[in-house]
């Protein structure tokens, strides 16, 4: 009984953290739209998405760590397990862990912005990671309810991506024609 109910918290989890941190990379996407000015509370959500993303990985790391059948133990967090799908979610653990920290960094001015922000693009490797980690070693990962929610996150963080590319090639278009005083000035202002 007390099994059944680690795997089903661990489970809820790591659904919970996929969520948060594709809402989190998607909202992160946004935010660096230079079309528009973000405020201070839209930060702070992305924040929140990611701290709650990170607590309910922390949980289900956790909660596999008691559940016997799993076979996760500290050599598995230091990514000695021959499981590519389980070394992926090591892999995606740790970038979520250094990530909080780097903008701690930042804030404390010990690390450049340039620095921070490429340091920050391991968001989205950490967010592949998980996404290959659940479709791979995930227990619910064939069922038609879990296919569509990994798809769902794909086609979203990808529409997110899209637009921000999108929008990057519009500002751009613009900042070259005010330098050479075009006619999208104008129409910009």
């Amino acid at each position: 009984m007390q099994e059944m109910t680690l795997w089903e918290l661990s489970r809820a989890c790591a659904f919970t953290a996929f969520g948060c941190y594709t809402l989190a990379v998607c909202w992160g996407i946004l935010l660096s739209a230079r079309s528009w000015k973000p405020a201070a509370a839209q930060f702070v959500f992305h924040r929140f998405l990611s701290t709650l993303g990170l607590v309910a990985m922390v949980t289900h790391v956790v909660t596999l760590m008691f559940d016997h059948y799993a076979h996760v133990g500290p050599g598995t967090l230091a990514g000695l397990d021959s499981r590519r799908g389980v070394q992926l979610g090591v892999v995606a653990l740790w970038l979520a862990l250094i990530l909080p920290a780097t903008f701690k960094l930042r804030e404390a001015r010990w690390m450049s912005v340039r620095v921070w922000r490429l340091i920050h693009y391991l968001g989205y490797a950490m967010w592949i990671a998980i996404l290959v980690h659940g479709v791979a070693t995930g227990t619910d990962a064939r069922a038609g309810w879990a296919t569509g929610v990994y798809a769902a996150s794909a086609a979203l963080v990808g529409a997110a991506a899209w637009w921000r590319w999108v929008d990057k090639r519009k500002v751009n278009r613009r900042r070259r024609s005010a330098r050479a005083g075009g006619p999208e000035v104008e129409a910009a202002s």
